[in-house]
């Protein structure tokens, strides 16, 4: 009875000893957290999540841009390509992660425009899931044909060899971006063509050289095969011509109404990110776009600068997602 009396206290002061250590750890966890928070922005590791496969012509630019940021804050930057569903993966990644900052969505305006018409049970909210940033780049789209299994060289020519061979020709697309265009013909010119569905264009692109697919819609970047005579463009998805392709006419011209589909870059966050990071990362992508790398990123990819003040982009979203759901209802695409 003596001992487990004496042994009593001892028992207790080693239990508040204890507590004390643990309240002291707590307290400098919980000070570690709060200096960590109250670091300015950006103070660790960027991670810009894109849509598209490493070495095509939006990830060469959204690399060119991650490198400024790099250079200009002097923290470390990476980009983390998840390609594939249509721009879904990556959008779903980002919508999932803190809304500290830190993890940055740069997407084709597809994620947020296209997808909700055209996927029954879309994986986010385009609105809900997201703290809009800013655009950064636009473009219009060319119609890339098989030089040796198309003997055609304009568009109406075009036009009247599918009117001719319903179903025989195909054409590849990655997302609604590339399948839109053609749909908008099948409905208004009389044609019908089989659509084969890429996971990337860096996939799709060596079919249509070799000749697997027959024709695609997508970016500039695709150019050089134009110059090497393996792919002709016929015409540019815009109401004037491209700088980057002066020769080229548009469908307006071509007598072909309701071609005016471009595409757009822009900048996310998760959702309820802080205003002043909010405020603070379109300063960096501000700074970033006039650089030298970035600019030859943006003529690379035939694209122009699109940089919208701070606030606007929530705007610009709903208008461009009522506008393309109008053309894809007008095209007869169904959700699947």
């Amino acid at each position: 009875m003596t001992e487990e009396l004496t042994s009593t206290p001892k028992r207790f002061l080693l239990r508040c000893r204890t507590l004390r250590q643990l309240t002291a750890g707590l307290g400098l966890g919980l000070a570690a957290a709060l200096s960590a928070s109250a670091q300015p922005y950006p103070a660790k590791l960027i991670t810009f999540v894109v849509p598209f496969t490493a070495g095509a012509g939006p990830d060469v630019f959204v690399r060119a841009i991650a490198r400024e940021i790099a250079r200009d804050t002097g923290v470390t930057t990476i980009v983390d390509n998840k390609p594939g569903a249509g721009s879904v993966l990556a959008a779903q990644a980002v919508a999932r992660a803190p809304s500290d900052g830190y993890t940055v969505l740069i997407t084709g305006n597809v994620a947020f425009t296209g997808n909700p018409y055209v996927f029954k049970k879309l994986a986010y909210d385009p609105v809900a899931d997201f703290t809009p940033v800013t655009t950064l780049a636009k473009g219009p789209m060319y119609l890339y044909i098989n030089a040796q299994k198309l003997p055609v060289s304009n568009v109406t020519e075009l036009l009247q060899l599918l009117r001719k061979n319903p179903d025989k020709y195909s054409f590849g697309y990655t997302s609604i971006t590339g399948r839109l265009p053609v749909e908008v013909l099948q409905q208004s010119q009389g044609i019908k063509v089989l659509g084969v569905p890429y996971r990337s264009g860096n996939a799709a692109l060596p079919d249509l050289v070799s000749g697997q697919i027959d024709m695609m819609f997508t970016d500039y970047s695709a150019w050089p095969h134009v110059t090497s005579g393996r792919l002709r463009a016929i015409g540019v998805t815009d109401l004037k011509r491209s700088p980057f392709a002066p020769e080229l006419p548009t469908f307006e011209e071509a007598g072909v109404k309701g071609m005016d589909i471009g595409f757009w870059l822009g900048a996310y966050l998760p959702a309820h990110a802080p205003a002043p990071v909010v405020a603070k990362l379109h300063s960096l992508l501000s700074r970033a776009v006039q650089a030298q790398e970035v600019k030859a990123a943006y003529h690379a990819w035939g694209t122009f600068e699109f940089l919208q003040p701070l606030g606007e982009l929530t705007q610009f979203q709903a208008k461009e997602a009522t506008a393309w759901g109008r053309i894809i209802r007008a095209a007869g695409i169904q959700p699947e």
